[in-house]
């Protein structure tokens, strides 16, 4: 009876415990942080880690003593497509600081939008121009420029390597910044090496030349900045044609790089980071661990920084004083990224930390040198109070990689088994069991074991520690299809959408191609989707689909609101009409829609002008001449107004393709009259105001400086 009333009381104190500390969550004083990302995005995810561990150990203590609980407010942008209203949607979230936006075109492009938030803004963006560019003082970078990266690489160059000739490579134009801070770091070098500075790449086309001009250079090493698919292209054919000598390229470790090369020329690459996986102290081992036990995935720099920015933000919100001069007056912070001292560093600059990586030949890194700013730090571990080195980590399990664009995972070990779902390009999952073999390996996989083909991924970890798994029987075909099948069910999925170019104020009829590829009928079931930026609502009914069929469905769109470039998702069995598996029933909104917007056209031509010939946009009866070819360059036949007879480059982020009527304006910078042939690039966009104030696109198909220029040219209505 004792015991009974003993067991009792202790409940009825376990309840009370837990109501008390459920009241306190609720009552506890939040801090809300915006996030400029997308839900799973690398600012997204490193942010929450550091969140999720603050608030577990009770939250942020602010200067009077009170513990905050933080909250993140993510707002994603479609990669930045809908910068600007996730932004919007921001300034009436109430939060203290924002978290992103995560590229150098993203922060420039947005930068007018961002300071109206009037609250710190934290990006991960390293283009050296981006804080120079800010004039509020309210933009705080999370990582080491640019500058400090190509400073680091040239120091190690020189001084380590000892290189004393090299040749530097731009595979396209938008890498520009990136060559040039690299050559200004390089130059102001005691002992710089001589450089060769190779012609830009202007069409894939002459790139067995370039390969050619870097060979006859023969030089001790080669730094190439450009788009990873091609610098994996130019680096292939260097190697083949017999260069030897040493090879830098700004983003090695990106996936399309690394698994674009072979493992006998991938080892000794060299690259630079901000934080690289290969980090052994302390603060990276936990970081490390906690992020791949939380998320089943490697994290990377932007990672690290969106981590390491969480943690600068808590430790400015413990000082008294506004938070943007707290900032500011950091010091010793102890980070992944290392020991972080904002109040030595320029204005706005969070961190100054780059290593120095070499690659290994199966695609993971080596710390050649480490630095903070100019200065090259010991190769021992960085130690500040209280904390000792640590051996170098070995990951807690083993983790796969997917190299190719999209990875089928499936019930068995055989292209035999059906398929649970796709995995894209640079996902991670950790190793839950394999083949005797290891040509198969087992993850979870929404709620059960998944397979996939080990030849088609970058395997990391210790290969022997992995448990065999008995693969399960292997399916017989499906009475309808011959499709294999574990057990009869349905599966109803998108499989494409034109067009994707909507007509503004205009319907436009989307054709919704949709399938069963389960292994018996689908009912009645309906397709929807909504369509930003006017979040149109559409949707159809699909009568019903026999296994293995496929019909095309319309959805009516009208969309008047805005032009510009939008993602939404199709949703297949909207209504979970069709009784599908919990597999089928997950991939029914993994169909994503990118399309544009744009006003109709009144003219599509293409026409090519020699020196001194004019040309009339519109083609009327009666010309009025809109631009003209001079040895200059190309020039608009009057003086700009801002409305009419005004030029310019597109920005960056668009092309011929996604460049639309409302991003044609003087303010996002067609307000010149004439464009030098220095960027008459093959390929350059160009956003024209015509002498009769239409908008148009120009795109440039080749040039001959100073002789002849061929254009495709467009304009709108």
């Amino acid at each position: 009876m004792k015991k009974t009333i003993l067991a009792g009381l202790l409940l009825v104190c376990l309840m009370l415990m837990l109501v008390i500390t459920v009241s306190q969550a609720q009552t506890q004083p939040v801090f809300r942080i915006g996030v400029l990302d997308e839900e799973r995005g690398p600012i997204s995810s490193g942010a929450r880690l550091a969140v999720s561990r603050i608030n577990d150990a009770g939250g942020v203590r602010g200067a009077d003593g009170t513990f905050f609980r933080l909250e993140l407010i993510i707002q994603p942008s479609n990669i930045g497509a809908t910068l600007d209203e996730a932004i919007s949607t921001l300034e009436q979230a109430s939060v203290i600081a924002v978290l992103g936006p995560e590229t150098t075109e993203q922060a420039l492009g947005n930068l007018p939008a961002l300071q109206t938030l009037g609250v710190p803004i934290l990006t991960p963006a390293i283009g050296d121009t981006v804080i120079a560019s800010d004039s509020s003082e309210l933009l705080f970078r999370t990582r080491a420029a640019e500058r400090l990266q190509g400073a680091a690489l040239g120091d190690y160059l020189t001084n380590d390597l000892a290189v004393t000739n090299l040749a530097t490579v731009q595979l396209d134009s938008n890498s520009t910044a990136s060559r040039v801070g690299f050559s200004l770091s390089l130059s102001q070098l005691p002992n710089a090496p001589e450089e060769e500075t190779l012609p830009i790449l202007e069409d894939t086309t002459e790139l067995p030349n370039l390969v050619a001009q870097a060979l006859e250079v023969n030089s001790q090493a080669v730094v190439a900045y450009g788009p990873p698919e091609i610098a994996t292209a130019f680096y292939n054919q260097l190697r083949a044609g017999g260069y030897v000598g040493i090879f830098a390229y700004n983003q090695a470790e990106n996936p399309v790089f690394r698994n674009g090369v072979s493992s006998e020329q991938l080892r000794g690459v060299l690259s630079t980071t901000t934080w690289p996986l290969a980090s052994f102290d302390e603060t990276s081992n936990d970081f490390l661990n906690a992020y791949v036990r939380a998320f089943g995935e490697v994290p990377g720099a932007v990672e690290a920084a969106s981590y390491d920015a969480v943690q600068l933000l808590a430790a400015a919100i413990a000082l008294p004083g506004d938070l943007k001069t707290n900032l500011e007056g950091l010091s010793e912070v102890q980070s992944v990224q290392g020991v972080l001292s904002p109040v030595n560093l320029a204005r706005g600059e969070m961190s100054d930390r780059v290593s120095v990586i070499q690659l290994g030949a199966l695609g993971g890194s080596e710390i050649k040198a480490r630095y903070a700013g100019s200065q090259r730090l010991p190769d021992e571990i960085e130690v500040v109070e209280g904390t000792a080195p640590t051996p170098t980590p070995t990951l807690d399990g083993v983790f796969v990689t997917i190299k190719n664009a999209i990875q089928n995972v499936r019930t068995g070990p055989s292209l035999q088994y059906n398929i649970l779902g796709q995995l894209r390009q640079g996902e991670q999952a950790r190793v839950i069991g394999a083949t005797i073999d290891f040509d198969w390996v087992v993850i979870e996989f929404r709620g059960q074991n998944g397979w996939l083909a080990t030849y088609l991924l970058d395997v990391l970890g210790d290969r022997t520690s992995v448990p065999v798994i008995t693969p399960p029987p292997t399916p017989t075909p499906g009475p309808a299809t011959g499709t294999p099948t574990a057990e009869p069910s349905v599966d109803v999925i998108v499989v494409s959408a034109v067009p994707t170019t909507l007509t503004l104020g205009t319907q436009t009829n989307i054709n919704v191609t949709v399938q069963n590829v389960g292994s018996i009928p689908a009912g009645q079931f309906s397709v929807a989707v909504t369509l930003p930026p006017d979040n149109y609502y559409t949707f159809a009914v699909v009568a019903g689909l026999a296994p293995g069929t496929q019909q095309t469905i319309v959805l009516p769109a009208l969309l008047s609101s805005a032009t510009g470039n939008f993602t939404a998702i199709i949703v297949a069995d909207l209504n979970n009409d069709v009784p599908e598996s919990p597999n089928g029933e997950a991939n029914n909104d993994d169909f994503i829609f990118n399309y544009r917007v744009d006003r109709p056209v009144t003219l599509i031509n293409n026409t090519t002008l020699a020196v001194s010939n004019q040309l009339d946009l519109e083609g009327n009866l009666t010309p009025v001449f809109d631009i003209q070819y001079t040895a200059a360059g190309l020039n608009t036949t009057g003086t700009c107004s801002g409305t009419v007879n005004c030029i310019g480059l597109m920005s960056p982020a668009l092309n011929w393709d996604t460049s639309h009527y409302d991003a044609i304006t003087s303010a996002a910078g067609i307000n010149a009259t004439l464009i030098p042939n220095t960027a008459l690039t093959p390929g350059a966009t160009i956003g024209i105001l015509t002498a009769e104030g239409r908008r148009g696109v120009l795109r440039v198909d080749s040039i001959n400086p100073g002789v002849s220029i061929t254009l495709t040219y467009r304009v709108y209505q």
